[in-house]
């Protein structure tokens, strides 16, 4: 089922560098600054034993929580250990429910809900997945309408109608009477979201997604020039190296 890729790769979907509402105090905001540094240079255990120790100090802070909660999933994300990955899945996941506790009304907090829940559908049976899609198209919904300037946020809305829109029809209509469906899904919508995040931030993921989601949709023009503009853009991320490799390899498909 498509759904078992849903999100994979988007804990990066939100900016290291994008700051929390949420106020800091300036030690912390500090804290923080090195933290994001960290993640960008793909030093995940080091960001993640930082964050831990700011967790202790500060245990019901959206900003901490948060990033926590990418941190995990980038860990995850970077193993090729199944059950080392499920377990880093799992932790991001008890953090973002952390996070709606500590502040429901956190753009952030939603945001973070939206990729756990992604991420732990990724080793579920059938129902699981199922439920845990919805609740991604809910949080993601819910971060939009909190904060609309969230890249992050139109890419995992986007990725949730392209990866419902690759279910097929009869397992479209066993999902409805076995399990009571899902939200309605538009790959137009899809395609919107992942313009509207590259409008937001012009990044090689978006490109990446964005280019599969024309592919999904028999469009190889528009395809060849999304993938293009991956291979263009100087990799910034620490991830955008295999998102690269990636986007040539759509690209000799298509060739």
């Amino acid at each position: 089922m498509a759904l078992a890729g849903l999100l994979l790769g988007s804990a990066l979907a939100s900016s290291a560098r994008a700051q929390s509402s949420d106020a800091a105090k300036p030690e912390l905001e500090d804290a923080l600054a090195v933290v994001d540094s960290l993640r960008r240079a793909g030093a995940f255990p080091a960001a993640q034993e930082r964050l831990q120790s700011l967790r202790e100090q500060h245990p019901e802070r959206v900003p901490v929580l948060w990033r926590l909660v990418y941190t995990y999933a980038d860990l995850g994300q970077s193993t090729d250990e199944e059950n080392v990955r499920a377990q880093y899945y799992n932790n991001a996941l008890n953090v973002a429910k952390a996070g709606l506790a500590a502040d429901s009304t956190s753009a952030r907090a939603h945001l973070a809900m939206a990729v756990a829940q992604g991420r732990a559908a990724l080793d579920a049976g059938t129902r699981e997945r199922i439920e845990r899609s919805r609740a991604v198209k809910r949080h993601a919904d819910r971060a939009l309408a909190i904060d609309s300037t969230l890249d992050g946020a139109y890419h995992t809305r986007g990725r949730w109608h392209r990866e419902v829109e690759d279910i097929g029809f009869v397992q479209r209509a066993i999902v409805k009477t076995v399990y009571g469906g899902l939200p309605e899904s538009s790959i137009d919508q899809a395609v919107r979201d992942f313009r509207r995040a590259l409008e937001l931030r012009d990044r090689i993921f978006h490109h990446l997604e964005l280019g599969k989601t024309y592919l999904q949709m028999d469009r190889p023009d528009a395809a060849r020039r999304e993938l293009r503009a991956v291979l263009d853009m100087p990799a910034e991320e620490p991830f955008d190296p295999r998102y690269k490799d990636e986007a040539r390899r759509l690209l000799d498909d298509l060739d």
